[in-house]
């Protein structure tokens, strides 16, 4: 049970992390990447040499998790504050809890399928050639 909370908050760490980090301004060659900064996207496009037409695909495929992961983090939000009040009672409410853990479980389970569905639309977009250097980039963790 500890090592679901520890990974459960870990979860809502990265999830909180990766909404709230943005860069603003103008990034490599003078793109304007906006609020959410797409610069690492922009970075990956120019490492594997893209078309204009993988360039579109990517980019939508990226967008479809984006949106599909925005709805995680009011879900989180409500995690968090159920193991506040849950916390802060004289008696723990470990079955609200474990009901809080259980929405999460789901809603990362219809993420899966979404990663795999945004990674098989990106594999199809790409030749064989870019599909190599994007698996070394990934398998490196590229500093972008």
């Amino acid at each position: 049970m500890f090592g679901f909370v520890v990974g459960t908050l870990c979860l809502v760490g990265f999830v909180k992390v990766w909404r709230h980090r943005g860069w603003r301004g103008s990034g490599w060659h003078g793109r304007r990447f906006g609020r959410r900064g797409h610069w690492a996207l922009y970075r990956a496009f120019q490492e594997l040499d893209t078309s204009p037409g993988q360039e579109k695909a990517i980019r939508e495929a990226v967008g479809d998790l984006r949106r599909s992961f925005e709805t995680l983090g009011p879900q989180l939000d409500d995690t968090r504050r159920e193991v506040a009040s849950a916390l802060r009672n004289d008696e723990f409410d470990v079955l609200g809890v474990e009901a809080s853990f259980d929405r999460q479980t789901t809603e990362v389970g219809r993420l899966r399928t979404v990663v795999a569905a945004t990674l098989a639309k990106i594999h199809d977009a790409l030749d064989p050639d870019q599909r190599r250097r994007l698996a070394r980039l990934i398998e490196v963790g590229a500093a972008c």
